[in-house]
This record gives C-alpha cells, structure tokens and sequence, in this order.
C-alpha cells in the first residue's frame, strides 16, 4: 500500500506543476486556458506471455495527467494498479504502472468530436507478490499505446485507453525476465 500512495503522491506532484506549465505553454499557443487534462479510469489488466503462468488478468483502475506542450503533442504521466488474482497454486500479484509518456493527438482540435493520440513513454512497474516473505520488487518499464476520446460537452470526454506496459524483471523472482501486462480501460477525461 505504501506503493499506491507514493504513486499517488508522484502524479499529485505532476498535477500540481502542470497547472504552472500548462498556463506558460497556454499563452504561447494562444489558447483559452490551460491545456491540462486529468484521466480517470477502470478496467482490466490482462498479463501476457511468461507473466501469465503466474497471474491472471484481474480489476484495476488508472489515473492520469497531461499537458499539451504544441497543438497536437501532449506530455503525459499515467499511473495505473492493477489486482491480479495468483495462477494455481501461486499467491495473487499486485502491479502498479507508473509511466511518462509522449503523446501525438491524430486528429487535429476542434475537427471532430473525436480524438486519437497514440503515445509511448517509460517508467517503472511494481511488483508485490501477495505472500509470505515474498519481495516487492520495482523494474524499469516501456509503454506503447492509445488513447481514445469522445467529446460530450467542452470539457468532458469519453475515454477509452488500451495500453501496453513491458517491465525488465528478475527471472529469479517472476519467472521471466520481461514481464507483459496490459492495462485495457475505460473512463472520463477532464479537460481544463
């Protein structure tokens, strides 16, 4: 639990400072107001290849922060947990995703009510295997993905977002020594 709340603490921190840098980059743009969007979603983690021997695809939920920095390029910061229940016999597995990313919006603003931004990026995945005396163990990781909007008012968008989360883990410790988790979700984007 101490790992969730230093996650949130980091995307609390990210949120703060966007604010300032989205205001400058606001100006330069010669937009409105600030180009700051806050995500949050739920959905369904799903592991892949090795991962998947020992667990399995469970609940999670997401949260999220951008700040366009052009008209069409976004600089993001994701945190996602996912709850993953443990492949027989094994324990259940914990993953929490925190990634900085990159994101190029495919459909210019203001031309659709629709949005495609397509983003990739790295960070860090924790794993905390839920058993006895098992390690909780932080490894980097890459991101490649999407996410898809729907407009239905100014402000508010329809969100979905599949993602594709790699972490460079201990074979020792996972069974592998790259771990494919993919946190599909759903949920509503905020436009400030």
């Amino acid at each position: 639990m101490k790992t969730v709340r230093t996650g949130f603490a980091l995307i609390t921190a990210v949120v703060l400072g966007a604010g300032s840098v989205g205001s400058a980059s606001a100006q330069g743009m010669g937009r409105a107001g600030p180009p700051v969007s806050l995500e949050l979603r739920g959905g369904v983690p799903v592991p892949t290849f090795d991962i998947a021997d020992v667990a399995g695809a469970g609940p999670g939920f997401g949260v999220g922060v951008g700040v366009a920095v052009a008209p069409r390029v976004w600089l993001m910061a994701d945190g996602d947990f996912g709850f993953h229940p443990g492949q027989d016999p094994g324990p259940d597995v914990n993953v929490y995703h925190y990634m900085g990313k990159v994101g190029y919006d495919l459909v210019p603003a203001g031309s659709s009510r629709w949005s495609l931004l397509v983003n990739a990026g790295a960070g860090a995945m924790t794993f905390d295997v839920r058993a006895p005396g098992a390690p909780t163990k932080t490894y980097f990781g890459i991101n490649v993905g999407a996410k898809i909007g729907y407009a239905v008012t100014d402000r508010l968008d329809l969100l979905l977002s599949p993602q594709g989360d790699i972490a460079f883990t201990d074979a020792d410790v996972l069974g592998t020594d790259n771990a494919w988790v993919w946190p599909f979700a759903a949920g509503l984007r905020l436009r400030l």
